[in-house]
């Protein structure tokens, strides 16, 4: 997860420039003396699509009215709402942590009263936890950083749960934060744009 406040840090010599021409809006926010997180949103006002580039990424979002620059305000508070616009990206906005995974299962198991399920084949003189940390490492075997629960897992934790389908999708997903970033630099571009006009 990106510590949003500590990146602030790093725009903090960026200037912002727009431009606008027919049915394009751009939108710069870059260190004059650096390359350095520099980044640039690029509006196609007639297609309301949305272009960001630069050193923290590429993205494309499309929206039928709002993904313009005088509407974007829209989004930079709720990147929920954005993120549902995304046509493509190249920096991954989620991640999965096994950890997480393996602790909202054990309190899930333990919510609904499933010792009993998970014990049911065990051995007479084996501990519940030995098989509930075995069962755990079956269900999440092909877990992964990038997807979450695997097919095989998938198939594992219904065994045990018959609305898997409903939450497996989020077990241990978390935000990379890149999304609050880009909604970062929007703004902080914004208030410079505005600094420059009063020192006109």
């Amino acid at each position: 997860m990106i510590d949003i406040e500590r990146q602030r840090a790093n725009f903090k010599n960026h200037r912002a420039k727009l431009t606008k021409y027919d049915n394009i809006t751009i939108l710069d926010f870059k260190d004059p003396n650096s390359s350095h997180y520099r980044i640039r949103f690029l509006f196609e006002e007639d297609y309301c699509r949305l272009h960001i580039s630069g050193d923290l990424g590429e993205l494309i979002a499309t929206n039928y009215n709002n993904m313009t620059y005088e509407k974007f305000g829209d989004f930079v508070n709720n990147t929920g709402y954005f993120t549902e616009k995304i046509n493509c990206h190249n920096r991954p906005i989620y991640v999965y942590d096994e950890d997480e995974a393996r602790e909202k299962l054990k309190e899930m198991i333990e919510d609904l009263e499933l010792q009993e399920e998970i014990m049911k084949d065990a051995y007479d003189f084996e501990e519940y936890e030995d098989v509930l940390e075995e069962k755990l490492d079956y269900m999440l075997e092909d877990f992964s950083d990038d997807t979450g629960v695997g097919s095989q897992g998938y198939d594992r934790i219904s065994e045990y749960f018959t609305d898997a389908w409903e939450f497996i999708g989020y077990l241990g997903k978390e935000s990379t934060g890149i999304l609050d970033l880009y909604m970062l630099a929007f703004k902080l571009a914004q208030e410079d744009l505005k600094l420059q006009e009063s020192e006109k």
